[in-house]
């Protein structure tokens, strides 16, 4: 699906990123002309039912255990040994949810990300692409984030997202979103995730959207 706009779907993995771990892809969508709202309450209700039930999947055994965190770990000791102990977002969240502390709402597109990413245990992230400046760039991180996700104006997410600093609003109409599939994940399997992500979130908040794979 085209999307007529100056805007160009322009993401780039660093070499190094691929050279550690080959398989590594990240899935890039850029959405145009959507409306994002508080969050219907068939979304709320989904969000908070899927948080209880992983509350109660991990009361009794450990999130070190689970096949996609373990992947992580693998992968992050590949991509630097340093990185040992940083997690990421989807980490993050499921830390919390097995405190029992659940995930508020934010916003229609935020909260959409943030389901799918628990229900298919790979971290999703979304960002205003108005604000973003020339071609997004996911590279090796700082002190704190695993992988950095830059534009010519510097680091404005990560892996990690310890903080978006181009976070979408009610106001945006345009955004780009990140999927960080796990590196196991076949390429046509990742298709279909991504086919089934843009196609719900099409459903709340209308507009279209061109997507890729990278590399």
């Amino acid at each position: 699906m085209g999307v007529e706009s100056e805007l160009e779907l322009n993401v780039q993995i660093a070499t190094v990123v691929l050279q550690r771990v080959p398989s590594f892809k990240v899935g890039a969508v850029l959405y145009k002309g959507i409306e994002i709202a508080g969050s219907p309450q068939m979304l709320k209700g989904r969000l908070r039912l899927f948080q209880e039930s992983l509350f109660f999947d991990f009361a009794d055994r450990k999130l070190s255990d689970e096949p996609a965190i373990k992947e992580w770990e693998e992968t992050r000791a590949k991509l630097d040994p340093s990185f040992s102990g940083r997690q990421t977002s989807l980490e993050w969240l499921l830390a919390d949810i097995q405190r029992q502390r659940y995930i508020e709402s934010a916003d229609s597109a935020t909260d959409l990300s943030r389901f799918f990413s628990l229900k298919y245990s790979i971290p999703v992230h979304i960002y205003d692409a108005r604000t973003i400046k020339g071609p997004v760039r996911i590279e090796m991180g700082g002190k704190e984030d695993l992988l950095a996700v830059s534009d010519e104006s510097g680091i404005f997410g990560s892996l990690s997202e310890h903080s978006n600093r181009r976070p979408v609003k009610t106001e945006t109409k345009d955004a780009l979103q990140l999927v960080f599939f796990r590196p196991s994940t076949p390429k046509d399997e990742a298709s279909r995730l991504l086919e089934a992500l843009t196609k719900m979130f099409e459903q709340i908040h209308g507009g279209e959207h061109i997507s890729a794979i990278i590399p």
